[in-house]
């Protein structure tokens, strides 16, 4: 007899922040012991940061295409409480991307936000920008919070990265500071924080501006 797991088609879900807390209490509880689900967290832990690369250029004079997000779009229809999420969430996510708003927020999968810290300039910019990160049971969750000196005009594409205690850098996406507001950024990587040893906010060609030791 084949026995069903419960938790199976809530991996997105939990990444994306969509679990009630009960709900993502009983699934972090779960991933602690079943292989397959913990795989399948790893394996789109990335997703955040990869919808916080669609901008407005990306689309204009565009429908948003059939294949936007294909893989959690196809997944969705498998369970009552994924197409749930789906059209609650992810459609909403869709619906931003066509209108051309580039302030993406993801709320944690961890259930709560950790005191953000500040980022020290690394060179002059009028960029500032608060830092915070979360262990998961996949990784680590990071989350920013970042806005402009007053008087500043420019759009300007930014990029997070972490760098890891080997030196290796981590691209975890990119998203543009609009002159007008803050923007709150959220993505995830599979390192744990004691594989981190720093996060930095570069330029599009890799000058990092923002520093913050983990």
């Amino acid at each position: 007899m084949t026995t069903i797991d419960p938790f199976e088609y809530d991996d997105a879900a939990y990444v994306l922040g969509a679990l009630s807390d009960g709900e993502r209490a009983a699934f972090q509880n779960h991933l602690a012991t079943c292989v397959a689900c913990s795989a399948r967290v790893s394996s789109i832990a990335n997703v955040p940061a990869l919808l916080a690369s669609v901008t407005a250029a990306d689309l204009e004079d565009e429908a948003a295409p059939d294949t936007l997000l294909p893989g959690l779009l196809k997944r969705a229809g498998a369970h009552r409480r994924r197409q749930r999420w789906l059209v609650s969430g992810l459609a909403g996510v869709a619906a931003a991307s066509v209108l051309a708003l580039v302030v993406l927020v993801w709320p944690s999968s961890s259930g709560t936000t950790p005191t953000p810290r500040a980022m020290s300039a690394v060179v002059a910019s009028p960029v500032h920008a608060t830092a915070a990160l979360s262990a998961t049971s996949w990784g680590t969750e990071i989350y920013l919070h970042c806005r402009y000196d007053a008087g500043v005009t420019s759009r300007i594409p930014y990029r997070l990265v972490v760098v890891d205690k080997h030196g290796q850098s981590h691209d975890l996406g990119s998203w543009t500071l609009p002159p007008d507001r803050a923007v709150d950024y959220t993505s995830g990587t599979s390192l744990s924080q004691d594989q981190i040893s720093r996060v930095e906010i570069t330029l599009p060609d890799g000058t990092s501006i923002l520093r913050l030791s983990a």
